[in-house]
């Protein structure tokens, strides 16, 4: 019921906001089309030229001839940029309509972050952001968002096999670390078990900014950690000269993986259209043969295939007035769980037709998630909608998602949200030399858990939020000023505890956050400049952190929220108050950006106070099963289900202790001449709690070397990545040993009957490294997949 009234609410608002431009579509005042041609160094037409009207969403596209029309207020700035080029920015004027816009090949490309807010470039952020986009992306993306961002500075991943990978920013990872399509929370159960995909997949997109530190004024107190935003064009904010239509193809040889993949995006009038989907089937991942714990030899990583399909379009209406825009998407993956395997199932050789069909069988028997998700989104804007506002904006998107575990083809476990968030901007004119906005800030989430590994109750969360962001330019620095105040509510409704099984317990918990942010940068000399942050953010706990209770056979360990205490094995409500995890956080960050020569130093200290964690009580769920735990009971259930009875799960209970995450980051790229350039970076990270002891699953440093080289038809990348051994670790935690990644690609540009067409091959792990990753709960038994050749073909017509 409360889902229908607000998206009736929010329905009527979106209808308002489409009516307001389509019935007043008239050119605003002091605006005038402005057209051009963007052209190379050699005159040379640049199709598909970006030409982007800075500080709104609103972009075009130049056609084959590199032309190119744009309507535009006078005086504002257009940022025209194109792939492998170096960007320009150039003032309009009434008195140049016409304009020729020359690109330099081979130069540091500025790119728009849509997750900045107030539409920021890359290089102008207080904040470090890393963004992969265009030929970089295609190269790195994996089936699992983890993976696809593990090589950027300061990103990591917590590998839960190949079927499930989050990101993890400066050793926070969970429910520190928002994941965001177009801007808005994906909406899925990825944030409270490692073994939950990210539904958010690099297939699609059109570029992935990764957020580092805290990014909590827009996108709430999950982003304390970070953000990684997902961008597509599934909405479109373009009219475009000419439909484009991309159609991939894909294979694997590690895995037997096989992908196709289609994008088309397309414009008539004043109405622009989105279609994608893809279809992914992976079997079971070859690995560097070895032996684990418990004497078991394998060169396959059993349980780890993926069967992935999805179906997304978008429609918009845009004028010069503004965009109005809805999308619809639909995601089904069924994917195997390392670990909950059934022993004694051997694969052989996964290319043979014979073992295909065993291995039919045999995923029928193991366990595995069934995972579905619908998501409708909505977004529009008004440009100048009344006197002092450049832009009204308003983002949307209800997420219907549901994942069940089935064990011999029943579902075991189920788990179920419906997450509803909508964000409302006023972008308000310059204004004693200060132009931001305002906004206001919604998420609702109604989660649902049964079956025997369902160790959160059902819980509804509800956030709202206000915030501003400011910024004003002084000379050459430019400072950055932002506030929020956000209240969480969680109700986990009725609990049963202890060996009070007949009696039932309400748990409701609220919290309010205030959060604020100042930054300067300051460019001392033209392509120079020093950024420095300082953030105080507070993030609310989850409702999994307060209301835990039951195995969690993912992180193989008895999970207890804040919510309990525990005596004499006896499960009761705490008495004492769960506090707002709160961060301080400096970033300091030092910029080259122009010239043969780029780079970027970034260095951070995190002071946390009440840092959330899982500690180790020293006891089992054994324990608890002695005193006739029902939660326990299942948990055992579940367990020897798994064959491993003799082993109780140890008993973890989250706790809340001061700690201290500090590090750095640098990458710097050298350019040759036009055509070859080398690249190197480095990230690090240490985090202890107060008393000194070191915080578990924290990554290692990782160091890394590239060369590129990029002709008139042919690319080519070659990367070496060192991550260290990993020996400073927590109690019950065993090191790491270091490990070296030695990657390689080649990609060929030709033309096939007017058809853009581009064929490429990838080597991952040539040297079929033995790599365990110590930030992943399952790592003595899921190594990283072992020497993998890619081969694809992609065209664009």
């Amino acid at each position: 019921m409360h889902h229908s009234r607000t998206l009736k609410r929010y329905s009527v608002l979106a209808a308002l906001i489409s009516l307001s431009f389509s019935v007043n579509a008239q050119t605003q005042t002091g605006s005038q089309r402005f057209t051009g041609v963007v052209i190379d160094q050699q005159g040379q037409p640049i199709k598909n030229a970006r030409v982007h009207l800075h500080g709104r969403q609103q972009y075009i596209y130049a056609d084959a001839e590199g032309k190119f029309s744009i309507q535009a207020p006078v005086n504002a700035e257009l940022h025209i940029s194109a792939s492998g080029f170096g960007d320009t920015f150039i003032v309009t004027t009434p008195d140049q309509p016409q304009l020729t816009v020359r690109l330099t090949e081979g130069r540091m490309e500025r790119i728009v972050v849509a997750a900045s807010g107030i539409h920021k470039y890359n290089l102008e952020m207080a904040t470090p952001v890393s963004v992969l986009s265009a030929e970089e992306l295609s190269r790195r993306t994996e089936p699992t968002l983890g993976e696809t961002l593990k090589y950027e500075p300061g990103v990591h991943a917590n590998y839960y096999g190949p079927v499930a990978s989050s990101p993890i920013i400066r050793g926070l990872d969970g429910p520190r670390v928002k994941i965001m399509n177009n801007g808005l929370d994906t909406g899925d159960v990825s944030r409270i078990g490692p073994d939950h995909a990210i539904t958010a997949d690099a297939l699609s997109a059109e570029q992935i900014e990764v957020l580092r530190g805290p990014a909590t004024l827009l996108y709430g107190s999950g982003a304390i950690g970070g953000v990684v935003n997902v961008v597509d064009n599934r909405i479109p904010r373009q009219l475009r000269a000419i439909n484009e239509t991309k159609l991939e193809t894909r294979y694997v040889d590690v895995s037997d993986e096989k992908i196709v993949a289609l994008n088309h995006e397309g414009s008539q009038n004043n109405v622009a259209w989105h279609f994608d989907g893809f279809n992914r089937d992976t079997n079971n991942y070859d690995i560097p043969t070895f032996t684990n714990d418990e004497g078991e030899t394998s060169n396959t990583l059993e349980n780890s295939w993926t069967r992935s399909n999805a179906l997304n379009a978008g429609i918009s209406l845009i004028n010069e007035r503004g965009l109005f825009g809805v999308s619809v998407g639909r995601l089904d993956t069924d994917y195997g769980i390392p670990g909950h395997h059934e022993h004694g199932h051997e694969h052989g050789d996964e290319h043979s037709e014979e073992d295909e069909h065993e291995e039919d069988a045999h995923e029928e028997e193991s366990v595995f998630a069934k995972l579905k998700q619908n998501r409708v989104s909505l977004a529009g804007e008004l440009y100048t909608p009344f006197s002092g506002i450049e832009t009204l904006s308003f983002v949307a998107a209800y997420t219907d998602y549901q994942h069940q575990e089935i064990e011999d083809g029943e579902p075991g476990t189920t788990f179920k949200n419906k997450a509803l968030e909508s964000r409302v901007t006023l972008e308000h004119e310059t204004f004693n030399g200060w132009h931001g906005l305002v906004g206001y800030h919604l998420q609702r989430s109604d989660y649902q858990a049964f079956g025997e590994e369902a160790f959160t109750p059902d819980s509804v969360t509800l956030s709202q939020a206000i915030f501003v962001l400011e910024e004003k330019q002084f000379g050459n620095v430019t400072a950055q000023l932002g506030g929020r105040v956000e209240n969480t509510r969680h109700d986990a409704g009725l609990i049963s505890l202890g060996h009070e099984l007949e009696v039932e317990h309400s748990l409701k918990d609220t919290f309010t956050a205030l959060s604020a942010s100042a930054g300067l940068v300051w460019e001392f000399v033209p392509g120079f400049s020093w950024a420095v942050a300082v953030s105080h953010s507070e993030r609310a706990p989850s409702a999994a952190e307060l209301y835990s209770n039951g195995a969690h056979i993912a992180t193989r360990s008895y999970e207890l929220g804040l919510a309990y205490e525990l005596h004499d094995g006896e499960l009761e409500r705490s008495d004492r108050r769960a506090k707002k995890e709160i961060a301080n956080n400096l970033d300091l960050t030092f910029r080259h950006f122009q010239g043969d020569l780029t780079f970027t130093y970034n260095f951070f200290l995190n002071n946390v106070h009440d840092y959330l964690y899982l500690a180790n009580t020293g006891l089992s769920m054994d324990d608890l099963h002695s005193e006739h735990s029902e939660h326990a009971e299942h948990a055992e259930e579940a367990h020897e289900h798994e064959g491993h009875a003799e082993e109780g799960f140890p008993l973890y209970q989250y706790q809340q202790r001061d700690a201290t995450l500090y590090g750095m980051e640098f990458e710097a790229r050298y350019q040759l001449n036009a055509a070859n350039s080398l690249n190197v970076f480095f990230d690090a990270v240490r985090a202890k709690l107060k008393d000194g002891d070191y915080l578990p699953r924290i990554p290692p440093y990782k160091f890394g070397l590239g060369y590129q080289y990029s002709g008139f038809n042919w690319r080519a990348d070659v990367g070496l990545t060192h991550y260290a051994k990993q020996d400073k670790v927590a109690f019950y935690e065993s090191p790491t040993a270091r490990y070296t990644l030695l990657d390689a690609s080649l990609n060929y540009d030709f033309n096939l009957a007017k058809v853009d067409m581009t064929a490429f091959i990838r080597g991952t792990n040539l040297t079929n490294e033995l790599a365990f990753v110590h930030s992943s709960f399952i790592k003595e038994d899921a190594p990283l997949p072992g020497r993998a050749l890619t081969i694809g073909l992609r065209a664009i017509f």
